[in-house]
């Protein structure tokens, strides 16, 4: 019997020590802290955004789809800007699960030649958390993950610079 209750424990302990957040919700409103979050990459590894993110630079989170017109146009905006700023600021673009796959992520990646940081929402979190109801969406944080600018809809490289300054 103390075997069967040790057992149980360690079993309810490995899931209390999970290295991702329990419960992620934000209010996309300037002035609230964006939570700490999982990022996945498309390989399936996890981690952390606070060990993610240099805690000395802005943040520019990027939700998109590949088959979504507009935040095509907008991923070849973010790559030109990206290549000219990558040391300034962390940047992280999260592609949403809704009608998409990690297939069709990596194929769209791979055929653009993009370079900045992509990641997957493979389990919805980040787009239901953020309550997110268009894209593209863009998130600045500041370097205390306070919320400085949101906006659903295009920006160009003007527009990412304006943001992170």
């Amino acid at each position: 019997m103390k075997k069967y209750l040790l057992l149980l424990m360690i079993f309810i302990c490995s899931f209390s020590f999970s290295a991702e957040p329990v419960d992620f919700k934000v209010k996309l409103v300037k002035g609230e802290v964006f939570p700490e979050f999982v990022l996945e990459k498309l390989s399936g590894t996890k981690e952390l955004s606070t060990e993610v993110f240099d805690k000395n630079k802005k943040t520019l989170i990027v939700l998109a789809a590949e088959w979504c017109p507009a935040c095509q146009w907008e991923m070849g905006q973010l790559a030109k800007f990206y290549e000219s700023n990558k040391t300034k600021y962390n940047i992280a673009v999260i592609f949403i699960r809704e009608n998409s796959s990690e297939a069709k992520v990596k194929e769209y990646v791979g055929y653009n030649n993009y370079t900045f940081p992509v990641y997957f929402d493979y389990s919805g979190k980040i787009l239901q958390g953020t309550g997110v109801e268009s894209i593209p969406t863009n998130i600045v944080l500041d370097k205390n993950r306070k919320i400085s600018a949101v906006k659903s809809g295009i920006w160009e490289e003007g527009d990412f610079i304006n943001n992170l300054k």
